[in-house]
């Protein structure tokens, strides 16, 4: 079976849109953050084409100096923080909120963890089976939605300082581009990443438009509004609570991301053993659970400054992928 490594790039760009990356493009932008994601994408195509052009660089993580190694292993780590803060605060605010997070959402990391094992060929024989089922579900939670829509909830248009406009495109920049970076030495070709990329924008806008389109003034008082907004289907005016079953799609991105993240620990650590991943993962699951995913406060706060904190890293990880390994160094000279 033909492998297709850039189609991760589809559910890598969506994995930290669900819940807080939504709510954080509404919070600067109101009713314009579809106007946001336009300017976002334009801005994410240039730096997708930065990462691929650094990673071209790269041949294998056997290039990584130790500066590179350590920087980049932060970076994964704090990736796998957010998506599980995303995942354990979704869980528990709309499907198990009597349930530890530390035991609704291990299950994904077991699958996760053993998944990396197979390889990142493997979890891309999983993301082609996903990504038809992800384009299915948006188009289907899109049709299923078009009876609530009021199309005056749009207007006005550019109803926001363009200061704010522009400071939700660079979140929407970072948010969208930030995860690319866990495969960046897989060498995928500018223009396969691009396609896949544009897909995934695609879907994110018809989502966030479609969002506006039935809430209006309303998109800022929800903490996960494209939830909000799937409770309002109702099929066949009697088939009701199918928004459990439509809402997959947002599972698969942060599944992958997590996959491919667990991937890269063994990568860095120069293991072929699962089990520091999973305790590496297992720990962050830990602090999620004991000091944000039933705490609305910390989360909120979390939500606010992380595109920020990943703007830092990516600037940081970027420059250090540039730096040569010693002995790499001695040799040229």
């Amino acid at each position: 079976m033909k492998t297709n490594k850039a189609l991760l790039s589809y559910f890598l760009s969506r994995s930290l849109f669900l819940g807080g990356g939504i709510s954080t493009l509404f919070l600067y932008s109101s009713k314009d953050a579809y106007l946001a994601i336009i300017l976002g994408t334009i801005l994410g195509i240039g730096v997708i084409y930065l990462i691929s052009k650094i990673g071209a660089k790269i041949s294998t993580n056997d290039s990584y100096n130790i500066v590179t190694r350590v920087i980049y292993l932060l970076y994964i780590l704090f990736l796998i923080f957010i998506l599980l803060i995303i995942l354990a605060t979704f869980l528990y605010s709309y499907f198990l909120p009597f349930t530890p997070s530390i035991v609704s959402a291990l299950p994904f990391i077991l699958i996760a963890v053993f998944l990396n094992s197979k390889s990142i060929k493997k979890i891309t024989y999983v993301a082609q089976i996903l990504f038809v089922l992800s384009l299915v579900l948006i188009f289907t939670k899109t049709i299923l939605l078009v009876n609530e829509f009021d199309f005056s909830n749009i207007l006005p248009i550019f109803s926001i300082k363009p200061s704010s406009l522009f400071k939700t495109s660079i979140i929407f920049t970072v948010l969208s581009t930030a995860p690319f970076l866990t495969t960046i030495d897989e060498n995928i070709p500018f223009k396969n990443n691009l396609k896949y990329y544009l897909i995934s924008m695609l879907t994110i806008f018809i989502v966030v438009l479609s969002i506006t389109i039935v809430l209006g003034e309303m998109v800022n008082i929800y903490s996960y509004p494209e939830y909000s907004v799937l409770r309002k289907i109702s099929l066949f005016n009697f088939i009701e609570n199918i928004e459990n079953f439509i809402s997959a799609g947002w599972f698969f991105d942060i599944f992958i991301n997590l996959s491919i993240c667990s991937l890269k620990i063994k990568n860095i650590t120069k293991t072929n053993s699962n089990v520091i991943p999973f305790i590496m993962i297992l720990s962050i699951l830990i602090i999620v659970n004991n000091y944000v995913a039933n705490n609305f406060y910390n989360s909120m706060a979390i939500y606010k400054v992380f595109p920020w904190v990943l703007l830092i890293l990516m600037i940081v990880l970027s420059l250090t992928f540039l730096i040569p390994k010693k002995k790499d160094t001695q040799n040229s000279i």
